[in-house]
């Protein structure tokens, strides 16, 4: 929602209301309107009236977020079924009132009530004004300002609560993943000088139609879940080492949240030294560099080796390999791509294997897609490559060597 400037002018400091911050407003809004000295939304459920926000003196009603009354015994449960008006002006004075238990519990001198109906139909609550003293001048008029405040009201409360059930239901979506298991595909990883498969990369994949791998991480993590679901993928991925003749190396995907919680370091305790590279992506910052490198040198104390993905174009490029100290630099796709016909990229990807060799790594070349890619990734001195030239992903078992 717009401030207005005295010009007329739309300022766009708040051009969008939080619901939130909307619920709030709107509470202030009845309360100061209506003169009253608490205005509150409750929710309603069969048994029981609960107090969700409230704008006022509260305490004065011995009232806070979160309290509860009986439904049964409340004045709302009374004006929803016709009982009471929406206005009572006095309430001690009205024989309606004078001799509930809530008058004379909560000190009720003055009372307005609307219901807020959802966009679905749905009753969810009440808004609400109280005062401790009579207030003779409410009328009518008062009850309908307050009902369409309620109206206004209700839009927002529907966002929250169609945002509540979105993200329920996503929860429930990346639990079933996190409890059935992400599916998991292997992508060879070869040798560039002699062509034979050394390793694979373990890729997450997903039921058809419900959309890609970055797509469930990222969603995962809009509901506080990502880290499970990582770990999902990297304990299935890593049930297939058995399967994997003994002088192949798997490769999985950590991002440096799940690096840094430790729980990587567990789940690989058991693989046999030399067999696992944790792949570090680039999906999020480091915040701390201290505790990752704590983290990877624990992951290296049980036999791990630690890989660090899409190097070559990103700015923090640089000082990520000087911070992390990797075993393998995977040269990122765009690096590679057309490298046989671009003179930069080949510099590049050429100082980037110098690099490697003086702090002895090794570089894995990512998305190699032609023979001629290859050709020049050799003639530069690449150790290892991977890309739909050299072998899609797909189930295990995989080939012995690469046949081009």
């Amino acid at each position: 929602m717009a401030d207005v400037c005295e010009n007329g002018s739309r300022s766009d400091r708040r051009a969008v209301l939080d619901p939130d911050e909307a619920v709030s407003w709107l509470l202030s809004l009845a309360r100061r309107h209506l003169r009253m000295d608490l205005s509150w939304l409750s929710r309603l459920t069969p048994e029981l009236q609960i107090i969700e926000a409230l704008h006022g003196d509260a305490g004065s009603f011995g009232l806070a977020a979160g309290s509860t009354t009986c439904y049964a015994d409340s004045y709302c449960a009374r004006v929803l079924d016709g009982r009471l008006p929406p206005v009572i002006p006095n309430a001690r004075a009205d024989e309606r009132t004078a001799a509930l238990p809530l008058t004379d519990e909560f000190g009720i001198g003055a009372y307005v009530g609307a219901p807020v109906v959802l966009d679905d139909g749905r009753v969810y609550g009440m808004l609400c004004c109280l005062s401790h003293h009579a207030e003779p001048n409410l009328s009518h008029r008062d009850g309908r300002f307050l009902a369409l405040l309620a109206e206004v009201l209700a839009r927002f409360v529907s966002h929250l609560i169609h945002e509540r059930e979105d993200r329920d239901l996503l929860i429930q979506r990346i639990s079933t993943a996190i409890h059935d298991h992400p599916i998991m595909i292997f992508q060879p990883v070869v040798a560039v000088p002699t062509r034979q498969v050394i390793g694979a990369e373990a890729l997450a994949r997903f039921p058809p139609g419900t959309g890609g791998p970055e797509a469930w991480f990222t969603t995962a993590a809009s509901v506080g879940l990502r880290t499970d679901l990582e770990l999902a993928a990297i304990a299935t991925a890593l049930d297939a080492i058995p399967v994997l003749p003994h002088h192949l190396w798997l490769a999985v995907n950590a991002s440096p949240t799940v690096v840094a919680c430790g729980r990587v370091c567990d789940t690989v305790a058991e693989v046999p030294a030399g067999r696992v590279v944790i792949e570090v992506t680039e999906h999020e910052s480091i915040q701390d560099y201290l505790a990752m490198r704590a983290a990877l040198d624990a992951l290296r104390r049980r036999g791990a080796r630690i890989a660090v993905d899409d190097v070559g174009v990103a700015n923090a490029d640089l000082s990520r390999l000087l911070q992390l100290a990797p075993d393998i630099l995977k040269m990122d796709r765009e690096l590679t791509r057309k490298i046989d016909t671009d003179p930069a990229r080949r510099a590049l990807a050429a100082a980037l294997v110098r690099f490697a060799n003086e702090v002895d790594a090794e570089v894995l070349a990512e998305g190699v897609e032609t023979a001629a890619e290859l050709a020049v990734l050799a003639d530069i001195g690449v150790d290892q490559a991977q890309g739909y030239y050299l072998g899609h992903p797909g189930p295990l078992p995989l080939p012995e060597r690469c046949t081009l």
